[in-house]
């Protein structure tokens, strides 16, 4: 992917404002990241949104931070609506530690040009580990997979989750948490 010319890359930052994190994202200066999957629902599909530039939406995160308010920050940056916005995972990657939350988001109407691209949601086999080791690589497919289960579970149990994401209840039992599917 072409990198950005630093004359569109200004007119981004003047379309959607500066960058939400105050923290450079480097493995060299943050020890955490935090990652944001945004995930909206279209036509009774379910699609997901990332960078054009990236595997998935990722700032830094420093220690005082709260998680949940730069998520929130975050999508005011694109801009996306939240609907529901919960952790669901956490893991190693390259000396850092990766914070995943799901954003369940409006659909948009429009994205700022070169910043997130719609995809449809797919399935993914969940990344196994051992007894006493995680999985050596964890993709975002699979990250996502976890994250739509964590949303079926919560659309069932949680009364505030169950009340905003009740038109995504049919949707999102597709994606059975695997607790479940082993008592089927």
């Amino acid at each position: 992917m072409p990198r950005r010319s630093k004359a569109r890359l200004e007119a981004l930052v003047r379309e959607v404002g500066p960058p939400v994190s105050t923290v450079p994202w480097s493995p060299d200066f943050v020890a955490q990241t935090l990652e944001v999957l945004p995930v909206g629902m279209r036509g009774g599909r379910l699609f997901w949104l990332k960078p054009v530039h990236a595997d998935s939406l990722r700032v830094g995160l420093s220690a005082s931070s709260r998680p949940a308010e730069v998520v929130l920050d975050v999508l005011k940056w694109y801009p996306l609506q939240p609907i529901v916005v919960h952790s669901t995972s956490w893991r190693h990657e390259q000396g850092r530690v990766i914070l995943t939350y799901v954003a369940a988001v409006a659909p948009p109407e429009q994205l700022p040009p070169d910043s997130l691209a719609e995809l449809p949601v797919g399935r993914a086999e969940l990344a196994r580990g051992e007894a006493m080791a995680a999985p050596k690589a964890i993709g975002v497919e699979a990250v996502l997979e976890h994250a739509l289960r964590h949303l079926a579970w919560l659309v069932k149990d949680d009364p505030a989750v169950m009340q905003e994401l009740a038109a995504w209840k049919d949707v999102l039992s597709a994606f059975q948490p695997e607790p479940f599917r082993a008592l089927a």
